[in-house]
């Protein structure tokens, strides 16, 4: 199990930081994951990104100005109380959302090439197969 461990650390690690160095001309991960969020939902209020990322509201007050200031999200009023504030995509946030996606897409590609399609079907297995077995949901 320390080898099994050692290893799923080592690869994480790894995607990650290519991850990283794949979208570090355009957004972070937190920004990518924000940006995500919001086409998933729709217009969120900065707490609902905070609860569904399980992170800080500063943090996520931190990454929403930073995507307004780069013109990725907008702040609007909710038509429904004008005193909550929604977070919105722009179009420049659509595009390099399209665009990161596309990236980490060809990175996954390249990463599993030399498997073939049983052997990538059999990780996904082992990997719902984790995935259920553990107790959260």
């Amino acid at each position: 199990m320390f080898e099994l461990e050692g290893l799923f650390r080592s690869v994480f690690r790894m995607m990650r930081s290519d991850i990283r160095t794949i979208f570090g001309e355009f957004i972070s991960n937190g920004e990518f994951r924000v940006l995500q969020l919001i086409r998933e939902n729709g217009a969120l209020k900065s707490s609902e990104i905070s609860k569904r990322m399980e992170v800080s509201a500063s943090h996520i007050t931190s990454i929403t100005d930073t995507l307004v200031e780069k013109r990725y999200i907008t702040r609007q009023r909710s038509n429904e109380d004008r005193r909550v504030v929604e977070l919105a995509l722009t179009p420049q946030g659509i595009e390099v959302l399209v665009q990161c996606e596309d990236k980490k897409s060809q990175y996954f590609q390249e990463l599993f090439q030399t498997f073939d399609k049983e052997e990538i079907q059999h990780l996904i297995e082992l990997f719902e197969k984790l995935l259920h077995s553990s107790n959260r949901k």
